[in-house]
């Protein structure tokens, strides 16, 4: 879940340098596109412009709980934006400690739904966001995601 789209992630940080993911083929498992989509996250918190670009299909679209559209051009332009910031870096860690939550991912083919959804209310009644991803060349690459309004 993006923060850039008016809702914050609350996805874990990788432990590894967000090189290390994107320089290697990622198989086709659930645990691997929830690290390309946790590698999202801490790249729009810190600003790797780069990581992000090549995770967004060109169509990339996300759907805010409002209904808002924001496409791949708006998020790679608040993720330029996070750069070396300090506010935004606690605004982050501010949300995740409010908002405990946990990621789950289901494949089909080549098409994954990564969703997360708030620990207190569930995977019935949490839904934060969903993001779906298409398997390509050996990566995995964000084409949509769906915010909502759950645990406001």
């Amino acid at each position: 879940m993006r923060f850039a789209t008016g809702v914050l992630s609350a996805a874990a940080v990788l432990s590894l340098p967000l090189a290390a993911v994107a320089a290697r083929p990622q198989p086709k498992t659930a645990a691997a596109v929830i690290a390309a989509d946790n590698g999202w996250d801490k790249a729009e918190n810190t600003g790797d412009v780069a990581y992000v670009d090549n995770l967004l299909l060109p169509d990339y679209r996300s759907v805010s709980a409002d209904g808002s559209v924001h496409t791949k051009a708006d998020i790679l332009a608040n993720t330029k934006s996070n750069v070396g910031s300090p506010e935004h870096a606690a605004k982050v860690a501010k949300w995740q400690a409010a908002h405990p939550m946990d990621t789950a991912a289901v494949i089909q083919g080549d098409t994954a739904i990564v969703t997360f959804h708030l620990k207190p209310l569930g995977p019935e009644k949490g839904i934060m966001s969903s993001d779906i991803f298409v398997y390509r060349d050996g990566e995995w690459h964000a084409i949509y995601s769906q915010h909502t309004d759950a645990g406001k």
